[in-house]
C-alpha cells in the first residue's frame, strides 16, 4: 500500500527499452575514463538497474580520471519516453543537506547558535527546553521520526501546512533522552526549517533559492511552495502499491504526482543530476560557511546504522547535516518513486551522484554510490567493505 511505502521516505526489464550514456556537457568537465574503467562502472550499472528492475537510472561520475554520465532505462512507463541526463526528479532526504545548510550559514551570521535549545525558537517540542539545534543536525535529539504520524500519512496525498506537519509530528513522544542515541528524525529538520525561517525572516523555499541556488548556479534545484515542484523535463518515479525491492513496477505504480508539502524541510525538493554534483561540491567542502562553521560541522561526526541497513554493510557517520564514508560528503534521498545519494570527495575532487526512478531498491544508491567509486580508485578507500558487498541486494524496503 501507499502508506508502506511513503514511509521509507526519508529498476534491464522489459520497460527499459532505451540504454544511453550521455556525455558531459559541463564546460568543467574533463574527458571520459578510460575504457576498462568506463566498462566496470557500465556493468555496475546494469548490475543494480537489473536486481532492482528500476524503469529508470542516472549516474554521475565526475573526477580528474575522466567522467562518466549515464541515463539509463525510461522515464516514464506509460510513453516509454527515454530516460534523458537532464530531467528533473525528487531528492527526497537530500533536502535535509540544504536545510541543515541554511542553519550553519545563520549560525555564522551569529543570528541563531548550535547550542540554543529548540524551545526558543519553536513551542511545544517534546524535551524542548533541552534538545539543541547541534542535536538536531545530527540526529542525537532523541525526537521521534515524525513522518509515521498517522495524520501525516493521511495527508501524504493531499498535503500538509507546515502547522499542520509540526503538530502532528510533536504529538509523538521522543524515542531517548537528548544527546544519548543517534536516532534518524525527520521531525528535528522540519524544526529545523522553521528556524530557518524565524531566524532568517524568509519563508524556506526562498531562502534556498536565495542563498543557496542562486549563489552556485543551481537553475533546476527548488522547494516546491505548491505540487509536486516537477517541470519538464523531468522523469516520473514509481513507487506506489506493492511493488517490492526486486520487483519491476507498472505504470500504475506512478508516485510523481505526490505533492512534496508533507516532506517540507526534511524532503521535499526536487533537483538535477548537473545541479546535485555542484551542491555535492559546496556542500562538501563548505563552499558557503564560514571556515569556523565548517569546521564545528565536520567535528566528530557519528557512526550511524539505518534501519535494515539502507546504506549497506560499509561504514558511515553522520555530521551536522550530511553523510560522510571514505572521505566522500553528501547526502542521500528515499522517497516514494524516487531514490538518490549525491556525494563528493575534496581529496578526490571527486562527485558521484546515483539516482534510481523506483522505490524501495533492494541495492540501495549509497552502496552504489561505493561500488562506482571503488571501480574508479581501487578498493583501499575506507569504505568498510568490498564491491561485491556494495552490490549484494540486502535492503528489504523498511522503513528508515
Amino acid at each position: 500500500m501507499l502508506g508502506a511505502l511513503v514511509l521509507v521516505g526519508v529498476l534491464s526489464v522489459s520497460a527499459c527499452e532505451s540504454h544511453s550514456d550521455t556525455p558531459v556537457s559541463s564546460s568543467s568537465a574533463s574527458a571520459a575514463l578510460d575504457a576498462p574503467t568506463e566498462a566496470k562502472l557500465k556493468e555496475i550499472v546494469r548490475r543494480f538497474q537489473d536486481t532492482n528492475r528500476t524503469p529508470g537510472v542516472l549516474v554521475g561520475v565526475w573526477s580528474p580520471k575522466g567522467s562518466f554520465v549515464s541515463a539509463t532505462g525510461v522515464a516514464d512507463l506509460a510513453t516509454k519516453a527515454p530516460l534523458r541526463a537532464d530531467m528533473q526528479f525528487k531528492i527526497a532526504s537530500q533536502t535535509k543537506t540544504f536545510t541543515a545548510n541554511l542553519v550553519l550559514q545563520l549560525v555564522g551570521e551569529g543570528k541563531v547558535a548550535l547550542d540554543d535549545h529548540i524551545s526558543k525558537w519553536v513551542p511545544g517540542v517534546p524535551n524542548g527546553d533541552q534538545v539543541t539545534i547541534r542535536q538536531l543536525l545530527n540526529h542525537t535529539s532523541g525526537l521521534a521520526d515524525g513522518f509515521t504520524s498517522p495524520t501525516v500519512q493521511g495527508k501524504v496525498t493531499t498535503g500538509c501546512t507546515v502547522a499542520e506537519l509540526l503538530a502532528a509530528e510533536a504529538r509523538f513522544p521522543p524515542v531517548a533522552p537528548p544527546g544519548t542515541k543517534w536516532s534518524y528524525s525527520n521531525y528535528g529538520y522540519n524544526l529545523l526549517g522553521r528556524v530557518v525561517e524565524l531566524a532568517g525572516g524568509q519563508d524556506l523555499s526562498t531562502a534556498v533559492q536565495q542563498r543557496i541556488a542562486r549563489p552556485l548556479g543551481l537553475h533546476r534545484t527548488l522547494l516546491p511552495t505548491s505540487g509536486n515542484g516537477l517541470s519538464n523535463p523531468f522523469t516520473h518515479g514509481y513507487g506506489l502499491g506493492d511493488v517490492g525491492p526486486t520487483q519491476a513496477p507498472t505504470a500504475a505504480d506512478d508516485a510523481t504526482a505526490l505533492p512534496a508539502s508533507c516532506l517540507w524541510a526534511h524532503g521535499g525538493m526536487v533537483s538535477t543530476l548537473s545541479d546535485m554534483r555542484l551542491w555535492s561540491r559546496a556542500l562538501a567542502t563548505g563552499a558557503l560557511l564560514k571556515p569556523e562553521v565548517w569546521a564545528e560541522a565536520t567535528k566528530d561526526p557519528i557512526p550511524f546504522v539505518f534501519a535494515g541497513r539502507y546504506n549497506g554493510p560499509g561504514k558511515w557517520q553522520y555530521g551536522l547535516g550530511f553523510v560522510e564514508s571514505g572521505g566522500f560528503i553528501g547526502g542521500e534521498g528515499s522517497f516514494a518513486g524516487y531514490e538518490s545519494t549525491a556525494m563528493y570527495s575534496p581529496s578526490r575532487r571527486t562527485a558521484i551522484v546515483v539516482v534510481s526512478t523506483k522505490n524501495p531498491n533492494a541495492i540501495t544508491p549509497p552502496p552504489m554510490f561505493q561500488a562506482l567509486a571503488m571501480a574508479v580508485f581501487g578498493a583501499d578507500i575506507g569504505f568498510g567493505l568490498t564491491t561485491e558487498q556494495a552490490l549484494a541486494p540486502t535492503f528489504t524496503g523498511g522503513a528508515e
